[in-house]
C-alpha cells in the first residue's frame, strides 16, 4: 500500500465513554479541515504507523458480511449514501455500545478521511478510525520578550496509536492495531469484527510455535530428539513445507487430537487459521526452530543447551540411595 501521495481531506472528533461506568457519548456535529502542520502529523503518525502487512486484517461475519456494522457503515459512506459526519457518528455510537468491558477506557475518537492511497493510476480513499485513550504530557517553551518560560500541556501523540483501523475503499481489507489488546480484545473482536490476514512470516511463526509445543509434549527425551531431527532434516532438504506435512510427521509421536488442539489454540492466539496445504518457506522454518530447539530435556526436570552440531543419542539415569542423581549422556557429532 503506497501512502506517499496521501492527503487528509477532513476529520471528525467524538468523545466516547464507557456506559458501564456512566460515562457519556459526546458527538461532534461538524466535520473539520486541518492545516498543513496537523495534516503532516496525522500522515506521519497515524497513517504510517498503521499501514503494515503485519497489521492487515479483513472484516468478517458469521453469516453475512453486510451484517458487520463497521463494514456496512463504511460501504454506505464510500457509495455516497451518507457523508463523513453521519458515518462518523454511526461509528461512534457503535463503539459506545461495544465499550461495556470494565477495562475499556474513555477516549477521543478521530474519524479521518484520507485520499490518494495506493497506486498513482488508481488511487483510493480510506477511513481512519483512531481512538486515543492516553493523554501524553508535554513541556512547551514560551518566549516573551527576552524571557523564556516553560509551561505544561497534555494531548494526543499521533505517533503512538492506542487503537486504530484504516478501512480501505476497495474491498473488505483493513489495517488495524490495538496497543492495549492484552486487557480487552473488544477493538478487534467486538468493534471491528476483523480477522488477521496471514502473511508468510506470521504463518511460519505459528507453525513453528506449534512444533515447539508438540516437542514439549513428548516425554521421552530420545523420542523428542528424533522428532526434532526429523523436522529439521525435512526443513533443510525441501524448499517448502505445509502444516499438513508437519502435523503428519508429529502424529508418530503424539495423538492427532492433541496436534489439532495445539493448532486450534495457536489460531485463536494469532487471530487467523491456516489452510492445511498452504506452502511455507522451509529454510525460514528451520531457522526459527533452530533457535528454540537447542534446549533438550533429559528427564528429571533437567534441560541442556546443545550446539546445533551435536545430537543426543542416549540418556542413562542412576539414582543413588543418598539422593544422588547420576546422568550419563551419549552425544553424536553431526556431519
Amino acid at each position: 500500500m503506497l501512502i506517499s501521495e496521501s492527503r487528509v481531506e477532513r476529520l471528525v472528533v467524538h468523545r466516547v465513554g464507557n456506559p458501564a461506568r456512566g460515562e457519556p457519548l459526546q458527538l461532534s456535529h461538524k466535520a473539520i479541515g486541518v492545516d498543513e502542520a496537523v495534516s503532516a502529523l496525522i500522515l506521519d503518525g497515524y497513517l504510517k504507523g498503521i499501514v503494515s502487512d503485519k497489521k492487515k486484517y479483513q472484516f468478517f461475519h458469521e453469516t453475512d458480511l453486510n451484517l458487520n456494522e463497521l463494514y456496512h457503515y463504511t460501504r454506505q459512506f464510500f457509495r455516497g449514501d451518507v457523508d463523513l459526519l453521519e458515518v462518523s457518528q454511526r461509528i461512534a455510537k457503535h463503539l459506545f455500545a461495544r465499550s461495556q468491558h470494565p477495562n475499556i477506557a474513555a477516549g477521543d475518537l478521530l474519524v479521518i478521511l484520507f485520499s490518494g492511497l495506493g497506486e498513482a493510476d488508481s488511487p483510493q480513499r480510506a477511513l481512519g478510525v483512531f481512538k486515543a485513550e492516553i493523554q501524553e504530557d508535554f513541556l512547551t517553551i514560551v518566549e516573551s520578550g527576552e524571557v523564556f518560560d516553560i509551561s505544561h500541556a497534555s494531548g494526543i501523540n499521533p505517533r503512538l496509536i492506542d487503537k486504530g483501523a484504516l478501512i480501505l475503499e476497495n474491498g473488505p481489507l483493513l489495517y488495524a492495531v490495538d496497543r492495549q489488546g492484552h486487557e480487552a480484545k473488544f477493538w478487534l473482536d467486538d468493534f471491528l469484527q476483523a480477522m488477521r490476514v496471514p502473511d508468510t512470516s506470521s504463518s511460519s511463526k505459528l507453525v513453528a510455535e506449534v512444533m515447539e509445543q508438540i516437542s514439549e509434549e513428548i516425554e521421552d527425551p530420545l523420542a523428542q530428539v528424533r522428532f526434532k531431527d526429523e523436522v529439521m532434516t525435512l526443513c533443510k532438504t525441501v524448499p517448502e513445507v505445509s502444516p499438513r506435512q508437519m502435523g503428519s510427521m508429529a502424529e508418530r509421536y503424539v495423538e492427532p487430537e492433541q496436534i489439532g488442539r495445539l493448532f486450534d489454540s495457536a489460531a485463536e492466539n494469532y487471530g487467523f487459521a491456516l489452510e492445511s496445504d498452504v506452502r511455507l518457506p522451509a529454510q525460514g522454518m528451520a531457522r526459527r526452530l533452530e533457535k528454540s530447539w537447542s534446549k533438550v530435556g533429559v528427564g528429571n526436570g533437567i534441560s541442556l543447551l546443545l550446539p546445533s552440531d551435536l545430537s543426543l543419542q542416549n540418556v542413562q539415569t542412576v539414582k543413588g540411595d543418598n539422593g544422588e542423581l547420576q546422568i550419563t549422556l551419549r552425544l553424536l557429532q553431526k556431519q
